[in-house]
């Protein structure tokens, strides 16, 4: 055994799932509908089924720790500007070292790689460094994949490529976004695989359902918890079909 191991298998329940809410998204955007006091959003739903939460370093480190007992506590670690840019950047940077990630008490990161940009090899190069600098102390690392044009996001092909690529490239978890034929993702990836967000102004269940069916080990979901209207109820059904 060792110790990166370890954290992988404890950043997952009893039965090898995870459930994320995602509440990184202001790092982009500002400040969001439903997000616009984090610490209340966590408070009103730590005592729901929900797993853990990811979070930039700012909140990161207002979070009392009472809030978050028993939560897997996920680290954005990675950066790629703002939605007030002119234009999207095809390569993330990594805003947080290992030790910074061990002092706010991450069990694990997540960074984004953006492919099929100018940058392509550049973005690649980070992610394969940066697993490289976290596994060196044991600190698991999840790896998001955008496509560098984004109608492309939820492609199949682009979708399962892509999850492969970050596998190969070290990823101990990759998060996807939906597409169709999701089980050639799963089959395709040799690492776990949890659902990113989900179709928006649809009715995620179904989708959770499938992927769960296809394979999909768990759920990473921001609007669609924090902008829902009974967001208790959601995670409440999303958990009974991940855990079914």
């Amino acid at each position: 055994m060792t110790g990166l191991e370890r954290n992988k298998i404890e950043l997952l329940d009893d039965a090898g799932k995870i459930f994320l809410a995602a509440f990184d998204h202001p790092q982009i955007y500002g400040v969001m509908s439903g997000l616009e006091n984090p610490l209340q959003v966590i408070e009103n739903i730590k005592k729901t089924d929900i797993g853990g939460f990811i979070l930039n370093p700012g909140i990161f480190a207002l979070v009392d720790a009472s809030l978050v007992h028993k939560k897997k506590m996920v680290l954005r670690s990675s950066l790629g500007g703002t939605s007030m840019a002119k234009t999207f950047p095809d390569t993330h940077d990594i805003m947080v070292s290992p030790r910074q990630a061990l002092s706010l008490g991450a069990d694990a990161i997540l960074i984004m790689m953006v492919l099929g940009g100018e940058h392509d090899k550049e973005s690649m190069m980070k992610v394969a460094t940066t697993v490289a600098n976290f596994h060196a102390y044991s600190i698991p690392v999840i790896v998001e994949v955008l496509a560098a044009d984004f109608t492309k996001n939820n492609d199949t092909e682009f979708v399962k490529n892509g999850a492969r690529i970050a596998a190969e490239l070290g990823a101990d978890f990759v998060k996807a976004f939906y597409c169709e034929n999701f089980k050639t993702v799963i089959d395709g990836c040799p690492v776990p695989i949890m659902l990113a967000g989900g179709p928006k102004d649809t009715d995620i269940l179904p989708v959770a359902k499938s992927v769960v069916d296809d394979g999909a080990i768990g759920f990473a979901f921001g609007r669609n918890i924090f902008q829902n209207k009974d967001p208790k109820t959601l995670i409440k059904n999303l958990s009974t079909i991940l855990r079914r």
